[in-house]
C-alpha cells in the first residue's frame, strides 16, 4: 500500500482502491468527542487543532455529526456542543 499526501491523507492500496485507513479516522473521531466530552463547549478551530485536520474539514465533520443528532454546533461563533445524553455516557465510562 502507497501513501499519498501527508499522514492522515489518502492511501492507495494494491488493489487499485484509493482511500483513507477507517480506524485512523475512527480514532480521531473519537479525540473529538472526548475533548467535547470534557467540555461544556469547544470551538471549531480547538478541534481541528487537536484532530490535525484543517479547520474546513473539521467543520464539515462536526457538521455532518450535527445532522445526525450526535453534536450541536452554533456556526455563528463555531462552538460546538455534545449531546447532553451521549456526554453523560462517555463520562460515566471514563
Amino acid at each position: 500500500m502507497s501513501r499519498i499526501g501527508r499522514h492522515g491523507c489518502l492511501e492507495l492500496w494494491d488493489d487499485g482502491w484509493v482511500g483513507s485507513n477507517f480506524l485512523n479516522g475512527l480514532d480521531l473521531l473519537q479525540r473529538l468527542l472526548n475533548l467535547l466530552a470534557d467540555k461544556d463547549e469547544c470551538r471549531v478551530e480547538d478541534l481541528a487543532i487537536v484532530a490535525g485536520w484543517p479547520a474546513y474539514k473539521t467543520r464539515s465533520i462536526i457538521e455532518f455529526l450535527a445532522k445526525h443528532g450526535i453534536v450541536s454546533y452554533r456556526a455563528s461563533d463555531n462552538l460546538v456542543r455534545i449531546d447532553p445524553e451521549l456526554r453523560w455516557l462517555m463520562v460515566e465510562e471514563g
